[in-house]
């Protein structure tokens, strides 16, 4: 069985080290949610400028992985 990966694109967020906004594409994207709720997808991001990692809210229609 072959696993196919969906295509990842850019997410416009806000850089909290620079306080920029940019498109950048997550490193890794996952679900944050309470026992029996609809919960958020987060996604895992590298600032271009510092290098620093952060986390900001990923539309709800993003791919996880």
């Amino acid at each position: 069985m072959v696993k196919t990966m969906a295509k990842k694109y850019p997410v416009k967020v806000r850089d909290p080290t620079t306080g920029k906004e940019v498109e950048l594409v997550p490193e890794k994207v996952w679900t944050l949610a309470p026992k029996g709720r609809k919960g958020v997808k987060i996604g895992l991001f590298k600032s271009p400028e510092t290098g620093k990692y952060f986390r900001a809210k990923v539309p709800d229609d993003y791919p996880v992985g």
